[in-house]
């Protein structure tokens, strides 16, 4: 049985300070399922500028290991000088109906890939997105708002009208996944795995800003969960789900609005001790290869 293809879009920030580390632990997530070709990762905004993702990108890829994977760089809005979203439509062009796009940052990109081809979307096999909101979304009394879809709202609005086979992780969803650092060191510091160890002391400052931001022992790894949806649906509930985006409403991320209702599937997780285990399991299956 041949490997399923699969694209990451990202706003990959591991490693800058002040930034969130969430794309680069669903990039290393990916790579720790057998059964999987990644074709590419294509970089946008969202967590920072275009500008900072995409040389990160580039060093976060040799340092796991990976340089050979290739980056793209994004996030801007001419589709024409947009090299990850013209990579994106020659690798659906290549492999139509054969690949899945993981979108964690803003949509950009993807939008930029259907002015290139205006049947893009029917090219893709599915797509799963990590944002958007269905209420407020709340962190011990603190409200967080919602980055993803509301930074190129125009483009989540694309993506959600016309996309085909979509799997959001909203961040209410997303809630349910939170990673406390006493696990997190428990079954990564005391790891004797080269890798581990460093995945472990480069993750640190964000459980250190999650502390002192919002007063919590751990992190929500919201690219991991979609990440996690695309790759073993088996851990989550399907959730099919009516959803009335317009412009305005995206605006703040909301997928509430006034537009057409679309139905929309959003998972949840099964069992979060399972979900948790298995996380771990493809960040430990990762480091042996």
């Amino acid at each position: 049985m041949k490997n399923r293809k699969i694209i990451i879009d990202c706003d990959n920030t591991f490693g800058v300070a002040g930034c969130d580390i969430d794309d680069g632990l669903a990039i290393i997530y990916t790579l720790g399922n057998t059964g999987w070709d990644l074709l590419g990762i294509t970089a946008t905004f969202g967590n920072n500028s275009a500008d900072v993702v995409y040389p990160n990108t580039l060093e976060f890829v040799k340092n796991i290991g990976m340089p050979h994977i290739p980056v793209f760089r994004g996030g801007t809005k001419d589709g024409v000088a947009n090299t990850a979203a013209m990579f994106l439509v020659k690798m659906v062009n290549l492999y139509p109906g054969e690949v899945s796009v993981l979108a964690t940052g803003s949509l950009t990109n993807l939008h930029c890939a259907w002015k290139l081809d205006n049947e893009f979307y029917e090219k893709v096999m599915e797509i799963s997105l990590m944002g958007g909101i269905t209420k407020p979304l709340e962190i011990n009394g603190r409200t967080l708002n919602e980055l993803n879809f509301s930074c190129d709202y125009q483009a989540a609005y694309n993506v959600l009208t016309l996309g085909k086979s979509i799997k959001i992780a909203t961040g209410n969803n997303c809630m349910d996944a939170l990673f406390k650092k006493k696990d997190f060191d428990d079954k990564l510091d005391k790891s004797d795995n080269e890798f581990i160890r460093w995945f472990h002391d480069s993750s640190e400052y964000w459980f250190e800003r999650e502390k002192n931001e919002f007063g919590h022992e751990g992190i929500y790894k919201w690219d991991v969960y979609a990440a996690a949806m695309l790759i073993n649906p088996h851990l989550f509930r399907d959730c099919p789900t009516d959803i009335s985006p317009d412009m305005e409403s995206l605006k703040s991320g909301c997928l509430m609005g006034k537009g057409k209702k679309i139905k929309i599937n959003l998972p949840h997780i099964i069992n979060d001790a399972e979900y948790e285990n298995h996380v771990y399991e493809m960040y430990d299956r990762f480091s042996k290869n």
